[in-house]
């Protein structure tokens, strides 16, 4: 049950607080549980496609100089999400820039009464406001070592620690593999997961965002114990499992044992420098 404020999309008074965060999407009667405004909008239009793939195909764009939310390429995008095979959709917007998005896709399928509301809450701890680091722009059709080139020349992030949450016993200096359920990386927390293959693939979505540089160049490098490639560029990612799209068109495999997905998390973030801090669940 809604255990927040509801903002019903019918409303003409759309007003968010800076201090609100989306709780759930409520679509019809079924309610679906976000964590921020970027996977509300995604998981809303998701929804939207579904039902109105007319209005959806009709605002995309081609042209990279034109400022909308959804494209037919993520040439220029910040941080483009998959919809459909060749329809991706800008998150990088604020909650107003979404709800505003929203309710034209309603206008443009001449929905009168959309059936979609917005859970709200204010959260006890806020989100860090400080900037993270520009993300570059960087162009699909460019090669991994132009993209090396244009990431070379940038700053890269300071080195800092990784929080990972881990059922052990006290005394042992290794986080253990299975209780991983969140992860703080940058000071920001991310979780809770229901388990480990959601939780490696939200964390190296952000070491992919965080650690360009690092990532592209591990690029069809590592090898596991299990004798097969984690990550690769491009459509070198046919022959993977479970291939789970990154951003610069890089592709992760999440299909492993528990064990081996926690020794791909320690791989990687030793890569970009980053060091481990264990949190004791059972203390």
């Amino acid at each position: 049950m809604p255990t927040g404020r509801i903002l019903d999309l019918a409303a003409k008074s759309q007003e968010v607080n800076d201090n609100e965060m989306p709780a759930a999407l409520i679509y019809f009667q079924e309610r679906v549980p976000v964590r921020d405004w970027q996977e509300l909008f995604f998981i809303a239009v998701k929804c939207l496609y579904a039902e109105f793939p007319d209005v959806i195909n009709s605002l995309c764009s081609t042209d990279p100089t034109r400022n909308l939310f959804l494209r037919t390429n993520t040439i220029d995008m910040v941080s483009p999400k998959k919809i459909a095979p060749i329809i991706y959709l800008e998150t990088n917007r604020t909650s107003q820039q979404i709800l505003k998005a929203i309710k034209l896709i309603f206008s443009r399928a001449d929905v009168r009464n959309p059936q979609m509301r917005v859970e709200l809450y204010q959260p006890l701890y806020p989100p860090s406001k400080r900037p993270r680091n520009q993300k570059p722009v960087l162009h699909l059709n460019q090669t991994i070592e132009e993209m090396l080139a244009t990431l070379d020349a940038m700053e890269t992030p300071k080195n800092s620690s990784v929080v990972l949450t881990h059922a052990s016993n006290r005394g042992r200096t290794e986080p253990q593999v299975f209780g991983n359920l969140f992860f703080v990386l940058e000071g920001e927390r991310h979780g809770p997961f229901a388990n480990e293959k959601n939780r490696y693939v939200a964390l190296m979505e952000c070491l992919a965002e965080l650690y360009p540089y690092q990532i592209l160049k591990e690029a069809g490098r590592h090898i596991n114990s299990e004798h097969r490639l984690t990550l690769m560029k491009g459509s070198s990612y046919l022959y993977f499992r479970e291939p789970v799209e990154l951003p610069n068109n890089l592709f992760l495999d999440k299909d492993f044992p528990d064990r081996v997905l926690v020794e791909n998390e320690r791989y990687y973030l030793a890569r970009c420098g980053l060091y481990f801090e264990s949190v004791m669940l059972n203390a």
